[in-house]
């Protein structure tokens, strides 16, 4: 038991010696990204302040959204029984907007003219060197912190977060949903799928036993196998708290 341990320590040591070369090159982007707005602000320009409050508020809008359709798959059940899972699938599409809407838009507002590098004379002009760095520090924030923490949250549980959070993003992703937003992409696929016989068995592929089946946030929680356990009271609160 013990050799299996140490042997899954050392392969997982390079993943984990990757992941922190990572985290430190996205805690200097976001000095120097933070030290760059300020810096405008200082010389009487407002606007990249402003841009980079609403860049963090539609990230924060994301990680709402992405850990809602983690909590909204597992509890659909329970808190629309008289709805249908054609009715789920519908409102998992007009979700996705928020997706698209917010990447695209988060990440020309984290765009600066020109970068600070703090404790030195030197700076980022506007070129290629900026653009890999906003690809850097937009993308690296959206995985992680919009999309990843979110997930595994509303995985762990999905009582407490939809308790939380479903008042207030459940009505915006229905309007969505009722003005057709997603509409021209459920007709793409109708009509591609019609084409190609997708929905058709494929062949190559055998089929395995029947395994037991695990829910979307089952499975998210295994991200974190050896995370502590949560509280009783905390997984399965009273039936009044559910929402």
């Amino acid at each position: 038991m013990i050799a299996a341990e140490q042997a899954s320590t050392v392969r997982s040591a390079p993943r984990v010696a990757f992941g922190a070369v990572l985290f430190t090159g996205w805690i200097v982007a976001t000095i120097i990204w933070v030290a760059s707005t300020i810096d405008s602000l200082v010389d009487g320009d407002v606007m990249p302040l402003v841009t980079a409050v609403a860049a963090l508020a539609l990230i924060t809008l994301l990680a709402g959204m992405e850990g809602l359709e983690v909590a909204a798959i597992d509890r659909w059940r329970v808190i629309y029984p008289e709805r249908t899972s054609a009715g789920l699938a519908a409102w998992l599409a007009a979700r996705q907007f928020f997706v698209a809407a917010v990447v695209t838009s988060a990440t020309l507002l984290v765009k600066r003219d020109e970068l600070i590098i703090p404790g030195t004379s030197g700076t980022i002009p506007e070129g290629l060197a900026s653009r890999l760095f906003d690809l850097f520090w937009t993308g690296l924030t959206v995985l992680w912190f919009g999309q990843i923490f979110p997930k595994h949250l509303a995985a762990t549980n999905p009582d407490r977060y939809l308790r939380h959070l479903r008042t207030t993003l459940f009505p915006v992703v229905d309007v969505v949903r009722k003005i057709g937003m997603s509409q021209p992409g459920e007709w793409t696929a109708a009509v591609v799928e019609r084409r190609l016989d997708w929905p058709a068995p494929h062949v190559d592929i055998e089929e395995g036993p029947p395994g037991r089946q695990e829910s979307l946030a089952e499975i998210w929680r295994q991200l974190i196998p050896e995370s502590a356990p949560t509280r009783s009271s905390d997984r399965s609160p009273p039936a009044a708290d559910r929402p």
